[in-house]
């Protein structure tokens, strides 16, 4: 399959084919509306594509909504040349996205995401530990408000060229959302709903041949004056006897006399009947929208709500989310108008699952410790009458106290949390017409938000109880101008504009968390904790005043040329900022007049803005308020030294792109490369601790990013009632850290909860993992030392986690009412880190360790002595699983390569004849995503689900839960 992709990749890039995303059109005007073609560009602008010398891309709201989607950025996935993203299963996780590689060391490397003209925060409140693998809920980001119902298009721009307007914000380019409003002289309702059903998919296998404890015999026990067989029930690994039904033994559930069924009662030592998988359930989502369209004289107006119900896999997971919102224009006289937006969200979710290496996450316990003999049938009696808990793992036969596990009901049931966020974000504003050829206007763009976040581990459980409560507030308000300019002067046209934008944004944070445990049992309230509770509270405060203007003049239809700036004075930063770009473009459809030439393009760009402009009060040194101690408060310098002077990091875009469609858009391509170099970057530099501080931030470095990106559009038929087109979009990014500062060669982004190590290293793309490697002798054979271990060479980079390129391929099919659209996903390179794998090895958990069932008969490692000779020295079982912890990292760090069926849709639209007046129109559409996934370098864990978070921080499998399938349908009514 590799072979494959990698065939039909040259064979696109050798035959200079792109997509372009162009409408099909069914008349001899097709090259004239090509040209014409309207599309959304910074800050709401409508242009004509034909002017546009910066490579966008535009996708119709509707390919979002048909598949069933209820994350408005995951489902850009394979979708938009240019942009990678990674769309974790979980339910309501975290979704990552960039475009155009990676540009900062440790600052924002997202695009800048727009909904109506809204910088919409997209913060992501995980932890540290949680986007590490080392254990925490993934709470998602905020952009999980949008709802896929309510957008009309997605234009995606793509770069600095494209996004300057934008400033700083947007230096790593800006998604822009356009919602839906009431078309003039219509009036419509909609009602649509739907139904999916998700189930597990990619996991780990688990042997099925030995049970739990260390020694391949079951040790025994004095009971009431007998000797009987018990399992190792403090152990947490899988080193246990082979599974013999004629071996009985008392079982962990059989001391309790409340359960009179299983009280002292023998069973066979045998794989359970209900195993892992029958613990997930089969989860659900339920969509339902309402929408209102109405077109009055001067008035045009829609309203729309839409309710979303998610149970997710795990027991007990739900997310309930209400979208409001309605959109409303109206033309005050022949020179006024009138428009705004609102939106209210509210989005409650209950017990999203933990991952990672966590203690409440049933995933670790799952696939990484455990006894393999565990029936998840007896598990469910998970409590006593006297609401303690009931464990497998217990301390002693008679000793019922959890050693290191939980049983996973107590997890679910018990260990819960709660998380809820209102939200309200829109824009208003007026525009006023003085002439055909001058117009102002002014617009106020608000976002605000409070979140709740609370978090229980109860009494009984294996970790300490507690009690976490936390709350955030956020508001940002845009307060912008602008005076445009449009004009014709003979062959020439002139569009110009001019304005200001003033940005403030405040929000807080208050957390508060028990110390030493909870009292008092279910009772989840910081006066419960054992000891005076913990609080701390935070808030910030910034604000950017900006000045921007544009120029684009256009010769004859076929020349244009356009530059913008802005200038930026930043509240966190002394200097202020001028950001430039100038972008020109060639029509030369219009030169040739060819009838086989729809439309034809080449345009070039450039842009300086900055890539990251720092946080809130980066330039002071401000004391931390630590933990009392004793009763006495304590302060403490923190380990970070501000620096006054700190810059904004600047980006630096240089991109040259061709387009053309033929044949009256039967075929076509756009082809953009680019060249992206960052400086001045922001790193915390190591200094003597002498000074007071480990580091001090300074502006130092070079990153770059060259790549290509390729769209492809074909539509080998074409009749009256059939079609079929062929959409191709393809990414190759090629990303270097060129220097850090003077003999600083590496900056650790984070420790994985364990071995690995993430690192930003000179000379290698960003994000490389550090581990330990083989060692090879001059063969190229690995080398065991005199215990018949693999020798470990030294701490070095083993690759990174960002691919060589992504890609995806789309074939959409209408034969009259009937359609039918799949797309195929592919991600080529890239590394992960697997602790799943580690301690699954080491546990005795995975299939691998069963060893076909002959463990008995140890392992020889393939490799030879440090003599030359063949290695001979026999490990037995749990010394040899043993070893993928504590020797070669490289045995645990996989590929991240896939090739996914990301979605098929299947829809059917009823002619309005056989609907008898009632309905204007009635679609039915059955859809499936994430069905197949090939090409895996370790089949248990989708490579996707390696991100607990969108930041920076990737590619550390921690314990992650099995991806899953969804299928549903959905029904749509036009009346």
């Amino acid at each position: 399959m590799k072979k494959l992709t990698i065939g039909v990749l040259a064979l696109v890039l050798s035959s200079s084919l792109a997509v372009a995303n162009a409408q099909e059109k069914k008349t001899d005007s097709v090259k004239t509306q090509n040209i014409e073609e309207v599309v959304v560009t910074a800050l709401g602008i409508k242009r004509e594509k034909k002017a546009l010398g910066y490579a966008s891309q535009e996708i119709k709201g509707d390919m979002l909504s048909d598949a069933g989607q209820t994350n408005a950025v995951s489902a850009l996935s394979g979708n938009v040349a240019g942009v990678q993203v990674t769309a974790p299963s979980s339910m309501g996780g975290s979704t990552r996205i960039t475009m155009r590689g990676i540009s900062s060391v440790t600052g924002e490397n997202r695009p800048l995401i727009i909904v109506d003209g809204v910088p919409l925060d997209n913060s992501n409140v995980n932890s540290v530990d949680t986007q590490r693998g080392a254990g925490g809920r993934d709470y998602g980001d905020a952009t999980f408000d949008i709802n896929p119902d309510d957008i009309e298009t997605v234009t995606v721009l793509k770069g600095g060229p494209a996004a300057a307007l934008y400033g700083s914000r947007a230096g790593n380019g800006a998604i822009v959302y356009t919602t839906k409003s009431a078309k003039k002289g219509r009036t419509e309702i909609q009602f649509n709903t739907g139904v999916s059903f998700e189930s597990i998919y990619i996991r780990p296998k688990l042997q099925n041949m030995y049970g739990g404890g260390l020694e391949s015999s079951l040790p025994t026990a004095n009971i009431n004056g007998q000797i009987t067989n018990i399992a190792d029930f403090g152990t947490d690994e899988s080193w246990g006897p082979k599974y013999d039904p004629n071996l009985y033994y008392l079982g962990w559930d059989s001391f309790d006399p409340e359960y009179s069924n299983e009280y002292m009662k023998l069973k066979q030592w045998v794989a359970p009947k209900k195993d892992v998988d029958d613990f997930f359930r089969m989860g659900t989502t339920y969509t339902n929208n309402f929408s209102v369209s109405k077109a009055f004289e001067n008035t045009n107006v829609r309203l729309s709500y839409t309710n979303t119900r998610i149970n997710g896999i795990v027991p007990t997971s739900e997310i309930k989310k209400d979208n409001l919102s309605m959109n409303i224009s109206s033309t005050l006289s022949d020179r006024l108008k009138a428009e705004g937006v609102f939106n209210y969200v509210r989005t409650e979710g209950f017990n999203r699952p933990e991952q990672g290496y966590g203690d409440n996450s049933v995933a670790q316990k799952f696939y990484q410790w455990g006894q393999r003999q565990l029936d998840f049938s007896e598990l469910k009696n998970y409590k006593l009458a006297n609401g303690m808990q009931r464990s497998w793992n217990r301390t002693a036969w008679n000793d019922g106290t959890p050693n290191f596990s939980d049983n996973p009901y107590w997890t679910i049931y018990e260990n819960t949390s709660a998380d809820l966020r209102n939200r309200f974000f829109g824009n208003a504003g007026l525009t006023y017409n003085f002439s055909k050829k001058v117009y102002v206007s002014g617009k106020v763009y608000g976002d605000v938000y409070s979140q709740n976040i609370e978090s229980r581990v109860a009494v009984g459980s294996a970790a300490l109880s507690e009690y976490n409560l936390q709350k955030r507030n956020n508001s940002e308000f845009n307060y912008e101008g602008r005076i445009h300019y449009n004009d014709n002067y003979g062959d020439f046209n002139l569009n110009t504009f001019a304005g200001f934008n003033i940005m403030n944004r405040k929000w807080d944070a208050l957390s508060g968390n028990s110390v030493g445990g909870i009292i008092i049992p279910n009772l989840y309230n910081l006066a419960n904790s054992r000891e005076s509770a913990k609080a701390s509270n935070a808030s910030y405060h910034t604000g950017v005043k900006s000045l921007f203007a544009s120029v684009s003049l256009g010769y004859k239809n076929i020349l244009f040329i356009e530059g913008t700036g802005r200038n930026d004075w930043f509240s966190m930063i002394n200097n202020d900022q001028f950001y430039p770009s100038v972008t020109g473009s060639f029509v030369f459809s219009q030169a040739l007049k060819a009838d086989w030439l729809s439309f034809g393009k080449i345009r070039a760009g450039w842009s300086k803005i900055a890539g990251y402009s720092a946080d809130p009060y980066i330039r002071g040194t401000f004391s931390s308020i630590d933990t009392p101690f004793w009763g006495s408060p304590m302060y403490s310098m923190p380990a970070t030294k501000g620096e006054p002077n700190i810059l904004p990091e600047m980006k630096t875009t240089k991109e040259i792109g061709i387009e053309a469609q033929f044949f009256k858009n039967r075929f076509g391509f756009d082809v953009t490369y680019y060249d992206v170099k960052t400086n001045d970057l922001i790193i915390p530099l190591p200094i003597d601790p002498a000074n007071g501080f480990g580091f001090k931030r300074i502006n130092a470095g070079e990153m770059t990013n060259k790549g290509i990106e390729a769209m492809v559009n074909i539509s080998p038929v074409r009749t009256s009632d059939f079609s079929w087109d062929i959409t191709w979009n393809f990414t190759r990014n090629k990303n270097k850290l060129v220097e850090l500062q003077g003999s600083l060669e590496n900056y650790i982004l984070t420790n994985a909860p364990f071995r690995a190590q993430l690192s930003a290293q000179v000379g290698y793309a960003y994000g490389q993992i550090l581990g330990t490697d083989f060692v090879y002798d001059g063969n190229g054979n690995k080398v065991v030392d005199a215990n018949g271990f693999y020798k470990a060479s030294a701490i070095k980079p083993l690759g990174s986690i960002l691919p060589e390129y992504n890609m995806g391929f789309r074939n959409s099919f209408k034969y009259k009412s009937v359609g039918l659209s799949f797309l195929i996903d592919v991600q080529q390179g890239g590394k992960y880190f697997s602790t799943t794998h580690m301690w699954g090895m080491y546990s005795g958990m995975l299939e691998e360790s069963a060893l076909g069932g002959n463990r008995e008969a140890g392992v020889v490692l393939a490799g030879v002595k440090e003599n030359g000779s063949p290695n001979d020295i026999l490990l037995d079982a749990p010394t040899w699983g043993g070893t993928y912890y504590n020797t070669v990292d490289a045995q645990n760090i996989f590929d991240a390569s896939y090739i996914k069926l990301r979605d098929v849709t299947l829809s059917y639209d009823f002619p309005k004849d056989a609907l008898g007046g009632v309905l204007q129109g009635f679609r039915i559409s059955a859809f499936a995503r994430n069905l197949f996934a090939w090409n895996l370098d370790f089949k248990g864990v989708d490579p996707e689900n390696t991100s607990y978070g969108s930041g920076n921080l990737q590619g550390l499998e921690g314990g992650s839960l099995p991806s899953t399938r969804m299928y549903g349908v959905n029904l749509n009514f036009k009346f």
